[in-house]
């Protein structure tokens, strides 16, 4: 079986190749965990680390590029979303994002929490403190990999009741990389008076959102991962109907508008209320220059189309293979997951001797291969190569 040419832009595939090094270093199959580092941003983070060292972080001229750096990220997450400038705070990753609305609320005895059993841990590990501190019922759907991909918005739509005052999901599942029917629940939500908020970590850079679309009251993307950005970096969408509902917890200088020292204050009007101090501006520098590469010299519709069809073949081509069952679902992004015969952990070691990074998810009991835009269709013959030879 022989991967199909997915797209004929050879060249622009070079050129971004070019661009991440890493990747053409060979066998880098993890960008769901961390992306490979693109020049761009690379090039920018250099840049402004220099000048600072250079010249220094005090001043007008550094305050202004500060404030002009903030902006440009914050615009091109924006851009990004389908979202608003205003609806946008720059974080730290996607679980900075999950916390900020997850503690935001304000919980009441009785109410309850929906999510899943194959949330990433910055998702799910907030509501167990809310469990913890507040009494809150966590409530999370029983909804296994490998099962049919409409059972778990249905469990969701079933578990979602009065007393639910959040729901936390993920637009594309971390576990198997299927892609989250998220308009029933949000439906179910709605009746109910419930927010949600959505994990998007696995879906920014290589699944097209429209937050304005979706409808969603929440979305938290991360830099570092397909976006191909610098650790440390993210941003979080809020929908401005939401504002009154999800309060500041952590708060600092750039998180309000006017203050007095006694502690009173009048949050920033929009969305940057949830930012809170001073971060790394080499690293908000990095991911504006990453977003900017994905959106005009990569193209986010170019990217989603050839990480889909790449990954489609691999699941298709592993489909039949002795030892393996493929828990990836038909619709799905480049996250390719497997159950094996080989202990997780030990398939990890199997395929690293054999030059290929992937990653183990030992609560879900499988291995998962991240297969992104950026890979050639030989290194898709590779992988697929290796993972059944492994299994064995």
């Amino acid at each position: 079986m022989t991967v199909p040419h997915v797209d004929t832009r050879s060249t622009a595939l070079a050129r971004v190749r070019a661009d991440l090094p890493a990747v053409t270093a060979g066998g880098y199959f993890n960008a769901g965990y961390t992306g490979p580092l693109c020049r761009a941003a690379h090039d920018a983070t250099v840049s402004v680390s220099t000048r600072e060292w250079q010249s220094g972080r005090m001043g007008a001229a550094a305050t202004g590029e500060r404030d002009r750096l903030h902006a440009e990220a914050r615009a091109r997450a924006a851009a990004l979303l389908g979202a608003g400038p205003g609806e946008i705070a720059l974080t730290h990753h996607t679980t900075d994002g999950m916390n900020v609305v997850a503690h935001g609320l304000a919980w009441r005895p009785g109410d309850n929490a929906v999510s899943t059993r194959v949330e990433h841990k910055g998702g799910i590990l907030p509501l167990g403190v809310l469990r913890a501190r507040h009494g809150v019922e966590v409530r999370t759907v029983r909804w296994e990999p490998g099962e049919p991909a409409a059972d778990l918005p249905a469990q969701l739509v079933a578990a979602i009741d009065s007393h639910t005052r959040l729901v936390v999901v993920s637009h594309v599942s971390y576990v198997d990389g299927g892609i989250l029917d998220i308009a029933p629940v949000l439906a179910a939500a709605r009746r109910h008076g419930a927010l949600v908020a959505v994990d998007g970590a696995q879906s920014a850079g290589v699944l097209p959102v429209d937050v304005r679309c979706l409808d969603v009251d929440a979305y938290a993307i991360s830099g570092q991962k397909w976006l191909c950005g610098p650790e440390g970096t993210g941003a979080l969408f809020v929908h401005p109907r939401c504002l009154d509902r999800i309060a500041q917890t952590v708060v600092g200088w750039n998180s309000v508008d006017t203050w007095e020292t006694d502690g009173r204050f009048t949050p920033n009007p929009d969305v940057t209320r949830y930012e809170v101090g001073t971060r790394g501006l080499p690293q908000i520098a990095g991911f504006a220059a990453a977003l900017r590469w994905m959106a005009e010299d990569v193209g986010l519709e170019w990217a989603a189309r050839r990480t889909a069809a790449l990954a489609e073949y691999a699941r298709l081509a592993l489909a039949g293979a002795s030892g393996i069952t493929v828990l990836t679902p038909a619709t799905h992004t480049g996250l390719l997951s497997l159950r094996t015969t080989i202990p997780p952990v030990e398939m990890v070691a199997r395929m690293a001797g054999r030059g290929y990074t992937i990653r183990a998810i030992p609560p879900n009991g499988c291995v998962r291969a991240s297969i992104g835009f950026f890979h050639t269709e030989d290194e898709i013959e590779g992988l697929v190569a290796a993972l059944t030879d492994a299994s064995t």
